[in-house]
């Protein structure tokens, strides 16, 4: 692969990131859209297409640093083990986004290996992440949006569940509002074969308040499921209501002070709406929906308001966000 930049007129907004103007044949880097712990997101221009693309660059930033030839260096020798975990992480990430060829889930356009490390190229999606989207337009969420969120949300969830994959890592940062209002889940470098176990080696990925207890152990034979990404899914509903994710799974194992969001007098809710996500949330597993099949029933509840989301085109217009979407997430 060809590749060139002009080391005097492009300059690197971060500091470990390619500089703005360096090609990978014809995508030319013109942007950093997001950094986190294990790499790299870059808006780029396809020349060849004329189109944005969205390019994550696997660089896990705690054990390796950018040499001046920007190829990537371990910061001990010692890490190389881990480095390689990691790669193979992402190199899985990049196989199963070719499996998959579903709206609401990122488009795989290419796959390649350069500068002692790997890159996944993929479509460049306009809109704001939910994260984004609770943070500075709460008054968006109505029972009634969330409905029309969840339709083709919970099919693409499923879709990965029919093919044997979980995702493992559902969160508010990980779905993507586009502007034409179709959700997309992002990040599938966590997901994983349902039959599929962590060596010991494998770091879990783990977010507070959205990792139900089986995850935390990467040994729990037979424990993780599409029940696994139900509870993430959850957390997400349960955020995006009350503002606040629900209490760490594990420690609600030892005590749980979850309050059922039935008990919470939410106005603008019905109550079998709620249950259902209190059910989605529940410590034990044999307690929640096992399949999305079973949750989509407990789902479409009667609708309580109209569909008026009063500022959602006008928060879509102020943020870029690309996809896969790269943030730093708990390691255990």
């Amino acid at each position: 692969m060809r590749n060139s930049y002009n080391s005097l007129n492009a300059k690197s907004p971060l500091l470990q990131a390619l500089p703005i103007g360096y090609c990978f044949n014809e995508f030319e880097i013109e942007n950093v859209v997001g950094k986190g712990g294990f790499g790299i997101v870059y808006q780029a221009w396809d020349h060849s297409k004329q189109c944005a693309v969205a390019i994550k660059e696997y660089l896990p930033s705690m054990i390796v640093t950018r040499r001046n030839d920007l190829k990537l260096k371990l910061r001990h020798p010692n890490f190389q083990k881990r480095f390689k975990i990691g790669l193979h992480s992402f190199m899985r990430e990049a196989h199963i986004m070719t499996c998959f060829n579903h709206s609401c889930l990122p488009r795989f356009i290419r796959f390649w290996q350069q500068n002692s490390t790997a890159y996944i190229a993929t479509p460049f999606y306009h809109g704001i992440t939910l994260k984004v989207l609770q943070v500075k337009y709460a008054k968006t969420v109505t029972q009634n949006w969330l409905c029309h969120l969840l339709s083709p949300l919970l099919n693409a969830i499923d879709t990965l569940h029919q093919a044997g994959y979980l995702h493992c890592d559902i969160s508010l940062d990980n779905i993507l509002l586009q502007n034409d209002r179709l959700p997309v889940l992002l990040d599938l470098g966590s997901a994983r074969k349902i039959v599929e176990h962590l060596s010991d080696e494998e770091e879990v990925t783990v977010r507070p308040g959205f990792t139900p207890c089986e995850q935390y152990t990467a040994n729990e034979e037979g424990q993780q499921g599409p029940w696994s990404d139900i509870y993430a899914l959850g957390a997400v509903l349960h955020t995006l209501i009350v503002g606040r994710p629900p209490p760490v799974s594990i420690v609600r194992n030892i005590e749980d002070r979850y309050q059922p969001l039935t008990e919470q007098r939410l106005t603008g809710y019905s109550l079998s709406f709620l249950h259902a996500i209190d059910c989605m949330l529940a410590i034990k597993i044999a307690e929640r929906p096992s399949s999305i099949s079973k949750l989509i029933p407990m789902i479409k509840s009667p609708i309580i308001q109209p569909y008026t989301p009063p500022e959602l085109s006008l928060c879509l217009s102020e943020a870029l966000v690309t996809c896969p979407h790269s943030e730093d997430s708990e390691q255990e």
